[in-house]
């Protein structure tokens, strides 16, 4: 079994989060809803900087947050919110007024497909689940152990809770990988956008407590 990644995995501290924001950014680049959203390539990693740094600073604030670090550098992250967390409240929307504005500057003419993707990404969230809202690594170091590593950390909080978990992806590829990590599909894939035909899709999954009867 090829060794794990050196790397150290810890609580992502709010003066880290610009450079994990730009981990999940490079990350997620090519995800095909992410494409379908931000169309122009040269600017699709500026805008989802500037979306990561949101939901990194409010999961740190009201869920949890992990890197994996190597050498100091941050090689990957994920979001986690707890149950009833997610999706924010006005109050925790306006404590994010400026990102927001800076986000709406920065995707200018995308940035109704954005309000209309997490509209439908957190109608699907289940209340009494907890939501890994991101995960990326650094993609020069993906393959390698890295995502499983903060998976399991988060594992740790999920399972100690008794609770179960729940996620989406747009990229069919992550249905296998989440599948090995105990997810499951909870229901039909669903188009990012009610007049889109042939994808993309948004593929929910959920898993079980620890112990659960399937």
């Amino acid at each position: 079994m090829p060794a794990s990644p050196p790397d150290v995995v810890e609580p992502l501290h709010p003066s880290g989060i610009a450079e994990a924001a730009s981990v999940l950014a490079a990350a997620l680049a090519d995800d095909p809803g992410f494409v379908h959203l931000f169309p122009v390539r040269a600017r699709r990693e500026r805008e989802l900087r500037a979306l990561y740094r949101m939901t990194l600073s409010d999961s740190v604030r009201h869920g949890h947050a992990f890197v994996t670090r190597l050498d100091g550098a941050v090689t990957g992250a994920i979001a986690l919110y707890p149950p009833g967390s997610y999706p924010m409240t006005p109050a925790r929307w306006w404590r994010q007024a400026l990102r927001i504005v800076r986000i709406a500057a920065n995707t200018r003419e995308h940035s109704v497909g954005i309000i209309k993707f997490g509209d439908v990404t957190s109608a699907g969230v289940p209340c009494d689940a907890w939501y890994v809202e991101a995960l990326g690594v650094r993609p020069d170091l993906q393959r390698a152990g890295r995502g499983k590593r903060l998976m399991a950390t988060v594992f740790d909080l999920i399972d100690s809770a008794s609770g179960p978990s729940y996620l989406e992806t747009t990229k069919p590829d992550n249905v296998g990988y989440y599948t090995a990590l105990g997810y499951s599909p909870v229901r039909s894939r669903v188009p990012l956008e009610s007049s889109l035909t042939e994808g993309p899709w948004i593929f929910p999954m959920s898993r079980l407590p620890v112990g659960a009867a399937v």
